[in-house]
């Protein structure tokens, strides 16, 4: 009998070894999944068909439609600066854009050397960029002009793609929340819920940035004043008579700086000097000498 109870005991050992093996693999395989495809009870979540919810439907489309984010920049050059920002304005208005920054320095008459100038940034419909810059440049003349295009493409397609994939997520955790058999579990789901749908909306942020770069286009313009005309440079008869008029008026204007910076002096010194002069001319004067009286008693019947 002892020798068959041992037996018995050898037997069941290795078989109860066996099935808790199999039990932890299968655990730990479950365990090992990602949590939007694990259900509540820890089996692989299943879509209607009954495959699993991460399978995907065909092959991925890897033609990607070409993004390109247009800028430009140009200056011109133009006698009023005012009324050219005023026609750029009304531009920018009949292409279906806006004016989104504006910076004028008009002409100050205390500082004759600054000249008017003026920065604008129109932003227009990527689609009407080149028929605004040819309508931009007859509001004066072109010195420079600069159009670029970034190529966006990678970064929308990007975008879209995890965007797709945070959308399909959001509805499995959705749906293992409705099956959760405990309060934790029903946390947990929730906690990662909120998670998925924080980083949605991050890259929906993204997503209509992009959008916006490539749908409009900004320009950069930039309005100026014709530079000063440079002197008449001559040679002979014409220019030595225009170098000594230079020099003539160059040479009065010295003049009239210096007698318009001595003339407060002088006259200071005016006031102060005729008073001493007309004191100084009475003294060498000297006081009148007295006339001799004449003798009341002397007749002319005695001189004679």
């Amino acid at each position: 009998m002892r020798n068959m109870r041992a037996l018995a005991a050898a037997a069941i050992v290795p078989t109860l070894v066996l099935l808790a093996g199999c039990s932890g693999s299968s655990s730990g395989a479950a365990a090992s999944l990602p949590e939007d495809v694990r259900a509540a009870d820890g089996s692989v979540a299943e879509d209607a068909g009954g495959a699993p919810a991460d399978v995907p439907a065909g092959e991925p489309n890897t033609t990607l439609t070409p993004q390109l984010a247009r800028t430009a920049r140009i200056s011109l050059t133009v006698t009023d600066v005012e009324a050219a920002a005023t026609r750029l304005r009304e531009l920018a208005a009949s292409m279906g854009g806006q004016v989104t920054s504006e910076n004028l320095v008009s002409r100050d008459d205390s500082d004759p050397d600054r000249e008017p100038t003026s920065t604008m940034v129109l932003q227009v419909p990527a689609d009407h960029l080149d028929a605004t810059l040819d309508e931009v440049a007859r509001v004066g003349t072109l010195t420079n002009r600069v159009i670029s295009s970034e190529d966006v493409s990678t970064e929308v397609a990007d975008v879209d793609a995890r965007l797709k994939t945070l959308d399909a997520s959001i509805d499995r955790l959705r749906e293992l929340s409705k099956r959760a058999g405990t309060i934790r579990e029903l946390t947990e789901l929730e906690s990662e819920l909120t998670s998925r749908i924080a980083e949605r909306d991050s890259l929906a942020a993204q997503q209509r940035v992009l959008s916006g770069r490539v749908a409009q286009s900004p320009i950069t313009i930039t309005l100026r004043t014709p530079a000063p005309a440079s002197s008449l440079e001559t040679t002979g008869f014409l220019g030595g008579l225009l170098a000594g008029w230079n020099a003539l008026l160059a040479s009065s204007r010295m003049l009239m700086t210096a007698v318009g910076a001595v003339l407060p002096f002088l006259v200071v010194a005016g006031v102060v000097a005729v008073p001493v002069l007309v004191i100084r001319r009475r003294r060498r004067r000297g006081p009148a000498a007295p006339s001799a009286p004449e003798d009341a008693s002397r007749t002319p019947e005695s001189e004679e």
